[in-house]
């Protein structure tokens, strides 16, 4: 199992009145950070703890509030990532529906230029050499985004999900 720990400071925490505290809301986005980076470099089919170490007088502080807090936070980096999905799609799309008519025409002006002449000169082979590289760099693009950038985003994605299946713990130093 992997601990993953926290600290929380007396600093870390608004006092609202009285005895309970809300966590402030930057401390929330770095330990999310951590638990993130912690999940996306171990795997999601690791198991997990969170240990948050807090000062003996945050002790009344509870895993269902840090819980709840993670899942608001959780809700608004899944919305943007799968909003980055979304454009990341469309910008596929598009670049595809760019990237296949040139690479088409390119590779078609190499094949015309072959089975014109048996015999070509030196401008004729660059110009279709240059076809070849010009088509299959057109699809440079499309194959970038539906192959490899959104892996990234899928596994940040994960990440998000198994943060909120982590047990949490509270410990005092």
């Amino acid at each position: 199992m992997i601990t993953i720990d926290l600290y929380i400071t007396e600093k870390c925490i608004r006092d609202s009145e009285g005895p309970n505290y809300t966590l402030d809301d930057a401390k929330v986005e770095d330990w999310i950070d951590t638990i993130i980076s912690t999940v996306s470099a171990y795997g999601n089919k690791k198991e997990y703890q969170i240990v948050i170490h807090v000062p003996e007088a945050l002790v009344s502080l509870d895993t269902k509030s840090i819980s709840a807090k993670l899942r608001e936070f959780y809700q608004i980096h899944t919305v943007e990532i799968k909003n980055e999905l979304r454009v990341m799609q469309t910008q596929s799309l598009d670049a595809l529906s760019k990237g296949v008519p040139i690479m088409i025409a390119a590779l078609s002006l190499n094949f015309t230029i072959e089975r014109l002449k048996d015999h070509i000169n030196y401008f004729e082979f660059i110009l279709k050499e240059s076809m070849y590289i010009f088509g299959w760099v057109s699809m440079w693009k499309p194959i970038e985004l539906l192959l490899y950038d959104r892996w990234p985003l899928n596994r940040k994605l994960k990440s998000y999900d198994k943060m909120l299946t982590i047990p949490i713990s509270i410990i005092s130093n």
